[in-house]
């Protein structure tokens, strides 16, 4: 599994600090963010800690009628002013920003564990993620970038809590867009508190407008505002899956980052060991919900049956618990409802699970949804959990004749944003990376080694 930037030093006792510090934050109100107003709407509701639902951060606004069409105009007033500053004033707002959170990693990484339900080192690396984005988009547009601009909308979920939403909004302002930003309802806090750093940098009211709403069909309407130049969808959530079939304007450019199967083909893999660890961390870490998690195996007949013996062997050593704790392999789901979806889901093809999908019950996770992560083989190649994916610690087994078998399996799959092989072949790893469509590829290591926002660069916001 990947770890925080080797770049940037990692101390445990430091995050544990910084952890202590924020689990003793008190709840506090948290309005929209609509032109360096704080707007209310007196409508609020309540976001909890998905580690234990006894924690709660405090009570977000549910916009009223009206509240997006307000961000989206705005921002589209302002985007003239902050389009014509020029880029390199542009860019002094971010790196004052990348100074910001580089000096408060640990604590926006704590905010990360308490937020999501990451482990320890995923929250750092998706601190460090965004650090990477600031860092690259600051050091790279250094003259003024020809395409049109306008306002765009950031809408994501909780599979990068923190670097898909904010940086892609920080590429996008870099190019002279505008944003209205709506992160995950689920765990919203981190991009929160990365606004209010921003606005400390002096960045002009309007730039970056933050919202969230707990009814799907308010982001939808924000990807619908025909007064967009372009709208991020990403993750896995309901809400962002249902964008897919919006009737949206031709002239609306759509930076596709859904959450697909990101399906791993092993062939002639050597060390069955090394090769079921890297799958177990490519399906499970972040309990399956990362934005490259693996939902999807494809093994060629002569590796079946040793691959899915080791991955047995090892499932049942991974630690389900408090992602706090420095030795947690994965932590909770992240809500209730997904944790319902999780179980119906199982119990619909329990005959075919060959391990997991048990509630993980004990003094701690009694206040959290814990589960062990299911391996499955032997569904009908009909049944939805073979072709789509649902965010969730699920990864379903395809045992097929040969390679060429496994690509015509590949060319059949939602992959999403990636896909990986596993194998000492390096013949077939060509094969592979010449014939798969995936966007981004892995080879003989774990999809953790992707980085989230990975692709958010200032070109792709201009027309």
């Amino acid at each position: 599994m990947t770890g925080p930037n080797d770049d940037l030093p990692y101390d445990d006792d430091k995050l544990e600090a910084a952890f202590q510090t924020v689990l003793q934050m008190k709840k506090r109100d948290f309005p929209s963010y609509i032109g360096g107003l704080k707007v209310a709407s007196g409508n609020e509701f309540a976001v909890r800690s998905p580690i234990d639902s006894s924690i709660s951060f405090g009570f977000f606004q549910e916009p009223e009628s009206g509240i997006t069409d307000h961000a989206v105009d705005v921002a589209a007033k302002v985007h003239p002013i902050w389009k014509a500053i020029g880029i390199e004033k542009r860019i002094s707002y971010f790196e004052n920003l990348l100074e910001s959170v580089k000096a408060q990693r640990y604590r926006l990484a704590a905010m990360v564990i308490l937020s999501s339900g990451m482990t320890r080192r995923e929250s750092v690396s998706e601190v460090d993620r965004l650090i990477d984005v600031i860092s690259s988009e600051c050091g790279r547009a250094k003259k003024e970038m020809d395409g049109k601009t306008g306002v765009w909308g950031i809408i994501t979920s909780h599979n990068s809590p923190l670097a898909s939403p904010v940086g892609h909004a920080v590429a996008a302002m870099i190019a002279g867009n505008t944003v209205v930003v709506m992160p995950s309802r689920y765990c919203p806090v981190p991009v929160y508190v990365l606004y209010e750093m921003i606005e400390r940098t002096g960045l002009p009211s309007g730039v970056m407008n933050v919202l969230i709403d707990r009814k799907d069909d308010t982001y939808e309407h924000l990807a619908n505002d025909p007064r967009l130049e372009g709208v991020v969808i990403s993750g896995s959530a309901d809400y962002t899956e249902d964008m897919m079939f919006l009737q949206i304007d031709d002239e609306l450019k759509v930076l596709n980052e859904l959450k697909g199967m990101n399906p791993i083909i092993v062939h002639r893999s050597g060390d069955a060991d090394a090769t079921a660890s890297g799958i177990l961390s490519s399906a499970f870490s972040y309990s399956g919900q990362g934005l490259f998690s693996t939902s999807k195996l494809i093994i060629s007949a002569d590796d079946s049956n040793k691959i899915i013996n080791a991955l047995l062997e090892k499932v049942r050593g991974l630690k389900i618990g408090d992602p706090a704790d420095a030795d947690v392999f994965s932590g909770p789901l992240i809500s209730e409802a997904g944790a319902k979806k999780f179980v119906k889901k199982l119990n619909e093809v329990r005959g075919s699970v060959l391990y997991g999908g048990k509630k993980v019950d004990d003094e701690f996770t009694g206040n959290g949804s814990y589960f062990t992560p299911a391996i499955i083989t032997g569904l009908d190649d009909d049944d939805e959990l073979m072709y789509m994916d649902f965010g969730m610690p699920v990864l379903c087994i395809k045992t097929v004749q040969d390679f060429d078998a496994a690509l015509e399996e590949l060319a059949e799959t939602e992959c999403g944003l990636s896909a990986g092989i596993f194998s000492k072949d390096r013949k077939v790893i060509e094969r592979f990376l010449s014939e798969s469509d995936a966007r981004f590829k892995f080879v003989n290591e774990s999809s953790t080694t992707l980085r989230p926002a990975v692709y958010a660069r200032a070109e792709e916001f201009l027309k």
